[in-house]
């Protein structure tokens, strides 16, 4: 692990690490509670709009507060170390679950919960734009919270825009047919990812195995959506509307 002091904090090891930061589980000094802290790559302040992203992120987190999502604790930077603290999730990710194989019941139970925490945010004028497994964590008691609002775009016509008109951000599996072409994104954008994670839950696999986003555009408009097995049948109306291709159909 990379040394490193943030005033406040014992870094005890670290959870996870992805190209834009590094999660460790610390200890809050002050308040001796095991947090998640979320530290910024050092490089990305080369970036001249990094600060202004880095406070945008923590205030949309900030803002939203429910049950089912993640609450922030504290964002601030020392030296050249930008950070979150939050709570820390033992349960591990839904990518995790999905691995170990989840009831159809149980994929119903976490589908419907995010489905609650995502109608709060957008009812709020913030859409995620990077759901998927890996940001799906869970408390000890098993409940799923949603994380990484890192790439969330507050929907404000007056909003600073901070990424190039037509540029394509997001996790590619997962990326609904309007974000894939790299249009405006609304919360129906949201609810397609939240159906491919749906798929994933009960089948084990994704809707489409694309390799690129070229080939991911193309899959999803000229293939049909996929059946789930006859004993999962039932569900077959819910996944039909959420991963429907024509977002005034969500």
């Amino acid at each position: 692990m990379q040394a490193m002091e943030i005033p406040g904090y014992t870094i005890e090891r670290e959870l996870g690490k992805g190209g834009m930061a590094t999660v460790y589980l610390a200890i809050q000094d002050r308040l001796a509670r095991q947090v998640a802290l979320k530290v910024m790559n050092p490089a990305m302040d080369t970036d001249n709009n990094f600060t202004e992203r880095f406070i945008k992120e923590g205030r949309i987190i900030d803002q939203l507060r429910h049950p089912q999502i993640i609450p922030l604790y504290e964002f601030n930077y020392y030296k050249n170390y930008y950070y979150f603290s939050m709570e820390f999730m033992p349960g591990g990710t839904l990518h995790q679950q999905i691995q170990q194989g989840l009831t159809p019941e149980r994929a119903v139970t976490i589908t419907k919960l995010i489905a609650e925490a995502l109608a709060y945010a957008h009812q709020r004028g913030v859409i995620h734009r990077d759901l998927k497994p890996q940001n799906i964590l869970f408390r000890q008691d098993g409940t799923p919270v949603l994380s990484d609002f890192g790439i969330a775009k507050v929907m404000d016509a007056d909003a600073t825009n901070l990424t190039a008109l037509g540029m394509v951000i997001g996790s590619l599996q997962y990326m609904s047919p309007e974000q894939a072409l790299g249009d405006t994104l609304d919360p129906r954008s949201d609810l397609y990812s939240l159906g491919v994670m749906f798929y994933e839950m009960l089948t084990g696999r994704i809707p489409y195995q694309a390799g690129d986003i070229y080939s991911l555009s193309l899959m999803q408009n000229s293939r049909p959506i996929p059946e789930l097995p006859p004993e999962l049948g039932r569900l077959q109306p819910i996944l039909d509307k959420l991963l429907t291709r024509n977002r005034n159909g969500r």
